[in-house]
């Protein structure tokens, strides 16, 4: 079980380990908004302890618990094993239409980040991709242990997003988040500027847009 006083220090250490330059940093959701599955979801299912769905219900599935009990499912697995699922997977997965050369342009002007509930590990698997920075990515961490998954060392929940942004925004940058889905709400909420990808939630972000190309136009109108 992850120790709640020890989170959030991690937590903090990786943000004081982000590669940023400028003073504008453009966050991202990563599943179901850059690629079109849940890949942490995907490779849950491949462990051998099944998914408790009234457990993870009752717990939020987007909670520090809920993922908690999610990431519990990898205890005892090989992680070498884990990593050949996780590269296959991430390898067959295609990108969001647009994303990838979306991803490209602004990060040819901006700095990027990704803060993702799922682990860091995967989102990192599919943008080697694109040759992104892994100091980049704020996710989940396993802690391994003689070639095993042991648990985690770092949950990032939804409020944990928040915590995030509200942390850049503190040290003079200005955050543009980029979501589809109630996981995003604290991240969105506490940016300078929000966007949402064709969300159906009422009020989610400041700009609802329709596609990756009018996601780069309301960034490009609004700095």
């Amino acid at each position: 079980m992850v120790n709640k006083t020890q989170n959030p220090k991690l937590l903090n250490k990786r943000i004081s380990e982000l590669e940023l330059k400028g003073k504008v940093v453009i966050a991202f959701d990563f599943d179901e908004l850059v690629i079109p599955i849940h890949l942490t979801r995907e490779i849950t299912k491949k462990f051998p302890k099944p998914i408790d769905k009234i457990k993870l219900k009752r717990l939020g599935s987007r909670s520090f618990r809920g993922i908690e009990y999610l990431d519990s499912l990898a205890v005892g697995y090989n992680f070498k094993e884990y990593e050949k699922v996780r590269d296959n997977l991430a390898k067959k997965t295609k990108w969001s239409k647009g994303f990838k050369e979306l991803l490209n342009k602004l990060g040819r002007k901006y700095s990027l980040i990704f803060i993702t509930s799922g682990m860091k590990d995967i989102c990192g698997s599919k943008l080697r991709e694109i040759k992104f920075n892994p100091k980049n990515i704020l996710g989940g961490e396993f802690e391994i242990k003689d070639n095993l998954i042991k648990g985690s060392k770092l949950i990032i929940s939804d409020k944990d997003k928040g915590l995030i942004i509200q942390r850049l925004k503190k040290k003079g940058y200005f955050v543009i988040s980029i979501g589809h889905s109630l996981g995003d709400r604290f991240m969105l909420e506490k940016s300078d500027l929000s966007i949402s990808l064709n969300s159906k939630i009422q009020n989610l972000a400041q700009f609802n847009a329709k596609s990756p190309e009018e996601i780069y136009e309301i960034i490009e109108t609004q700095i």
